[in-house]
């Protein structure tokens, strides 16, 4: 009896809890219901007065975005009345415009009028100054000749290689030939090679020349003068190689005396021309003619005064031509092979040196110019006049007194 009333009791309180429970969740599930109408309903409202706060604010942006244009023009307004300008209730009065326009097309008229006539005067020829007392001055103004009408020579580039040594006698030598270097018309580049360096004196010789030079040297460890000689003229002839100097080039020894015209004569070689020279044999008044004998500028034969030895197939010596100093560094534009080196060789006596250089560039007298025309003036003399021995102060400077011979009393 007692557990059934136990089991009676705990049933009607589990009864008691679900019904408590089912009471509450049904209070919870209505205050939902009456709750969600009324937030929709504060929603919508909501939406309402944000979309109506931005319309306004809409129409307030476009009214003031508006107002520039109306202030200006009633700015405008407000001025033209004032300025009192010739408007008639905003409509402008074109007769008055046209009348304007075309007072201005008569002085647009009248001043191209004006300029016709000047350019008309300054092309007509200059009217005599002071005619008259009321008469003006009128300065004819000075023509600019065209650049292609001017007759302007172009001149070939003068490439003179002379070989040097100090010595006594070099200041003299290089003076007088400097001198006469001088007086040619430019393009003239002046190639002066000494043996073994470079010394002051050549230098000094040669910044007071007055003439466009490059100082070259030639190291070579000999006593031989001639082959030092012939290392001089290969070192100007690589030089040129090297810079591929474009012009006429001739091996001028110091030691010759030269007139100024067989240089200007030398600009109309256009491959190897040859000219005849003057040699003071070394006995007395007697001076023997080397050289080219021509008909114009061709060359028939030779002048000369046959050395012991093998003969010579051009009996000239270095002196006495010149030639295209691009033979030297461009073999196809003359035809020549792409192989054959020009320079001067040490081997050879009595001219052959000379000889065997010039048939290298040459093949026969046909491609020989003789000048000037008909080889018939001398302007290259041979005179030998070096001392066998002659001391010097180094630098031309004398840092002792000399003894007096005539004492001042």
């Amino acid at each position: 009896m007692v557990s059934s009333r136990r089991n009676t009791g705990a049933i009607q309180r589990d009864g008691s809890v679900r019904d408590w429970l089912k009471s509450a969740w049904a209070a919870i599930l209505s205050q939902r219901h009456t709750r969600s109408p009324e937030r929709s309903k504060s929603r919508g409202l909501s939406c309402k007065r944000l979309s109506f706060h931005l319309f306004v604010c809409f129409m307030v942006g476009i009214f003031i975005g508006f107002m520039p244009f109306f202030s200006v023009d009633v700015s405008q307004k407000i001025v033209s009345e004032n300025g009192r300008l010739p408007f008639d209730e905003g409509v402008v009065d074109r007769g008055m415009v046209d009348s304007k326009v075309k007072e201005l097309e008569t002085i647009v008229v009248e001043k191209e009028v004006d300029i016709i006539d000047d350019s008309v005067v300054e092309e007509s020829p200059p009217v005599p100054a002071m005619l008259d007392d009321e008469a003006d001055f009128v300065e004819a103004s000075p023509e600019i000749p065209d650049i292609n009408d001017l007759d302007i020579p172009v001149r070939k580039l003068l490439i003179i290689v002379t070989i040097t040594t100090v010595r006594p006698q070099q200041a003299y030598y290089l003076n007088r030939l400097a001198h006469v270097l001088k007086t040619v018309q430019s393009p003239l580049l002046w190639l002066v090679v000494e043996w073994p360096d470079q010394s002051f004196e050549t230098a000094e010789i040669l910044r007071s020349s007055g003439v466009m030079y490059r100082h070259l040297i030639c190291r070579k460890n000999t006593t031989s003068v001639r082959k030092i000689a012939v290392c001089q003229r290969n070192s100007a002839i690589y030089h040129i190689k090297k810079h591929r100097l474009d012009g006429i080039m001739h091996f001028a020894d110091e030691e010759r005396s030269y007139m100024g015209d067989v240089f200007e004569e030398m600009r109309k070689i256009r491959r190897f021309g040859a000219w005849p020279i003057a040699i003071h044999t070394g006995i007395k008044y007697r001076v023997v003619l080397e050289g080219p004998i021509c008909k114009g500028s061709r060359v028939t034969g030779w002048n000369t005064v046959q050395k012991k030895g093998a003969a010579r197939r051009f009996p000239i010596g270095f002196s006495g031509f010149a030639f295209n100093s691009t033979m030297l560094w461009d073999p196809q534009r003359w035809n020549r092979p792409p192989m054959d080196s020009v320079i001067v060789h040490s081997g050879g006596r009595g001219g052959l040196q000379e000889s065997r250089f010039i048939e290298k560039l040459v093949k026969n007298e046909r491609q020989v110019e003789g000048l000037p025309e008909d080889c018939n003036r001398v302007m290259v003399w041979n005179f030998n006049l070096e001392p066998p021995r002659l001391n010097y102060p180094s630098g031309w400077s004398l840092y002792n007194n000399l003894d007096s011979i005539i004492p001042v009393t």
